[in-house]
This record gives structure tokens, C-alpha cells and sequence, in this order.
């Protein structure tokens, strides 16, 4: 037995195991990703699954020379869409205080709580939207 540092490969490998555990016990998950290309690179992308009737947002991210063309907000609007053509409740997500609590706030999401501070000054926000 050998306890050594991770890799990027080896984290997506403990993922999968995870997620084959998981669907043991929660049946009818939903992936709810998605990706914005252009010229045939990926400038902003959003990981999200259905876990029982709740989506909950792994990442959203846009790419820097891309921001403020309204990518973030169309994706997030599509799974928004979708997740409530499905018939799902909520929506979770959580983001830092450097990211974006802003904009989650202007798109509808309730704040749930807050870790302040969880490294230096900086801050843990937890979302909720209502489908």
C-alpha cells in the first residue's frame, strides 16, 4: 500500500468510481452539462447532475477573453431549462467570494449561507434556485 499525490487523471479515475457507487442507490440521474465553442476551442462550460430532484453545479466557468458576452448566463439558463422540463425542484451550487456571488444573485439564486472566511479574507457562498 502506497499513499501518494494525485494526479488529474487519477482524480477523474476516483470520480467515476464514485459515480458508478453512487447509482447503486440514485437511479435516473441526469447529466446537465454543457460547452460553448468557438472556432472550435471551448471558451465557457458548465458540469452539473441531477441528484434525486436537485441539480447541483460542479463548475461554470468562462473563459477570461470571453466573459461578458452573456456565455455564463446562457448556460446556466440551459440548465435551468432542462433541469425543470425534467421535473427537478432545485438547483445548488456554491462559489467564492472572488468568483461570482454577484452574478448568481441577478440570476435568481438565494443565498443559503456563507463560510467567511475560508482561506484568507476570502468567502464560501452556497446557492439555492427554486424550478
Amino acid at each position: 500500500m502506497q499513499i501518494r499525490k494525485s494526479t488529474g487523471d487519477i482524480n477523474n479515475t476516483v470520480q467515476q468510481m464514485l459515480r458508478e457507487y453512487n447509482a447503486q442507490y440514485m437511479k435516473d440521474g441526469c447529466d446537465y452539462s454543457y460547452c460553448i465553442e468557438e472556432n472550435g476551442h471551448v471558451v465557457a462550460g458548465i458540469v452539473a447532475s441531477a441528484v434525486f430532484d436537485t441539480v447541483e453545479i460542479e463548475f461554470l466557468c468562462v473563459a477570461e477573453q470571453y466573459r461578458g458576452r452573456g456565455y455564463g448566463e446562457l448556460l446556466l439558463k440551459r440548465v435551468e431549462s432542462d433541469a425543470a422540463a425534467d421535473h427537478m425542484k432545485r438547483i445548488l451550487l456554491n462559489t467564492y467570494s472572488f468568483q461570482a456571488p454577484a452574478f448568481y444573485e441577478k440570476m435568481g439564486y438565494r443565498q443559503l449561507f456563507q463560510i467567511v472566511p475560508v482561506f484568507k479574507d476570502v468567502s464560501q457562498h452556497y446557492f439555492m434556485k427554486e424550478l
